[in-house]
C-alpha cells in the first residue's frame, strides 16, 4: 500500500503542527474514556439475558479494528510496509498478535464475574510484571523494591478475589450485596476470573517484551493491525473448534449497538492513546492511565449502582499504589546506568525517550526528566 521508509513516521503528520502539551493529554484522557466505555459495552454483553461471549466479542471488537487500521493505512499512505510489516520482523509480530489475543481475553472473561473496576485494578499489575520479565529476558536490573512491591499487589489481588476460605463472612457479605451481573456471589467464579485475569496481565507484560524486540523496525499501526487481524483468527477458529462456544446473533437493535460502540471504541482509543503520546513525556502520559479506574467505578455506580466494597477498595488502594511506587523508582537512573542494567546503552531523544524503551498502554517501564515536553516520540503507546 505504500512506499517503504528507514524512519517510522508519527501516525498523522498534523499532529506535529499543534505544539501545545494539553492536547496530548487531552487525547489521553480521551482514549482512557474510550477503552472504559468499550470495557462496559463488553460487560454489558457478557452479563445480558441474551449473553454474547467474551471470543465472540473480540471477535466482532477486532475486526472493526482491522477494518479501520487498513483503512488508514489505504487512505493516508503514511505508512512503511503496509500492511504486513518489514519481513523481517513479521514473525515477531505475529507473536505479539497471538500473546496480544490471550492478553485482552483474560480481561474481557474477568469482566464475568468479577465488577469493572476489580477487573481494571489487575491490569494495573502489567508494568510490575513487565519489570519482572525484563529482567530475566532482557537482563535489567531488578530491585528489591520492584520484587517487594510485586509480591504485595499480590495480595491486592486477593482481596479483590475475596475466597471465602480467607475473608469468610466479610466475602460473602460484600459479593452478596451485588447483583451477579455486576460482581459474582461464588467465591469459586472469583476465583477463576481473577486467575485468567492474572494469565491475562502475564500475557500483557509479555507483549511489552516482544515490541521490545521489534524496536523501531514496526510502525505502530502495523503492531496494531496484526494484533486485530491475529485475534481475528483465532477467535473465528475458537468459535468453530469449542463446542461450549457458538456465534450467537445479536438479538435486538440494543446489542448490535453494543457491538458496533465496541469496536469504533476499541480503535478510538488505540488512535487516541498513541498520538497523546506522541506530544506528552511518559513520566506524566502514564499516570493518566488512573483515570481509567475513576471512570470505571463511575460506571459501576451509575449503570449498575454499585460501589466496590471495602475489600475490594483496598485490593485497588494496594495495586495502584504498589504500581506508583515502582513507577516513582523506575523514573530515577542509576548511576553510570543509562539502561537499567541491559547489555548496551541507548541513544535518547530530547524528551528522555530512549528510541527502544517500551510504550505500550501507558505504562513506562523506564523514563529520564528533561525540560522538553514537545518533542515528538516516533515511538508511541500500543494496546496489548
Amino acid at each position: 500500500m505504500s512506499q517503504p521508509s528507514m524512519a517510522v513516521p508519527s501516525l498523522n503528520p498534523a499532529f506535529e503542527e499543534i505544539p501545545f502539551p494539553i492536547f496530548g493529554f487531552t487525547l489521553l484522557i480521551l482514549g482512557q474514556m474510550f477503552n472504559t466505555v468499550m470495557l462496559t459495552t463488553c460487560k454489558l454483553l457478557v452479563t445480558d439475558d441474551n449473553p454474547i461471549h467474551p471470543i465472540q466479542i473480540l471477535f466482532v471488537r477486532m475486526a472493526i479494528t482491522y477494518i479501520c487500521c487498513l483503512l488508514y493505512m489505504l487512505i493516508t499512505r503514511s505508512v512503511p510496509y503496509a500492511p504486513f510489516g518489514e519481513p523481517s520482523v513479521r514473525k515477531w509480530l505475529l507473536l505479539r498478535g497471538v500473546v496480544g489475543f490471550f492478553g485482552v481475553f483474560g480481561s474481557y472473561f474477568s469482566l464475568l464475574y468479577l465488577s469493572m473496576s476489580d477487573s481494571v485494578a489487575i491490569t494495573f499489575l502489567v508494568p510490575l510484571i513487565t519489570g519482572f520479565l525484563a529482567w530475566i529476558l532482557l537482563r535489567e536490573r531488578y530491585s528489591l523494591v520492584e520484587a517487594m512491591c510485586g509480591l504485595v499487589s499480590l495480595c491486592g489481588v486477593m482481596l479483590i478475589a475475596k475466597p471465602h476460605f480467607l475473608f469468610g463472612s466479610e466475602a460473602d457479605k460484600e459479593a452478596g450485596s451485588a447483583d451477579d451481573s455486576v460482581e459474582s456471589s461464588s467465591t469459586e467464579k472469583r476465583l477463576l476470573a481473577t486467575g485468567v485475569a492474572l494469565l491475562g496481565a502475564l500475557a500483557a507484560a509479555s507483549v511489552f517484551i516482544i515490541l521490545r524486540k521489534i524496536g523501531n523496525s514496526a510502525h505502530p499501526l502495523i503492531s496494531v493491525s496484526f494484533f486485530s487481524m491475529v485475534t481475528v483468527v483465532i477467535s473465528s477458529i475458537s468459535i468453530i473448534v469449542i463446542p461450549s462456544i457458538s456465534f450467537a446473533i445479536p438479538q435486538d437493535s440494543y446489542q448490535w449497538s453494543l457491538f458496533f460502540t465496541i469496536g469504533i471504541a476499541g480503535f478510538l482509543y488505540q488512535f487516541a492513546l498513541t498520538a497523546g503520546v506522541q506530544r506528552v513525556k511518559a513520566s506524566k502520559a502514564s499516570l493518566v492511565v488512573y483515570l481509567q479506574m475513576v471512570f470505571a467505578i463511575a460506571l459501576d455506580v451509575i449503570i449498575w449502582h454499585h460501589f466496590p466494597g471495602f475489600l475490594s477498595i483496598l485490593g485497588i488502594l494496594v495495586i495502584v499504589g504498589c504500581t506508583l511506587v515502582v513507577m516513582k523508582y523506575k523514573s530515577k537512573p542509576a548511576a553510570g546506568d543509562l539502561e537499567r542494567g541491559t547489555h548496551q546503552p541507548l541513544s535518547q531523544d530530547d524528551d528522555g525517550y530512549k528510541p527502544e524503551d517500551i510504550q505500550l498502554q501507558d505504562f513506562v517501564i523506564d523514563d529520564e526528566d528533561d525540560e522538553n515536553e514537545n518533542t515528538s516520540d516516533p515511538y508511541p503507546s500500543k494496546d496489548i
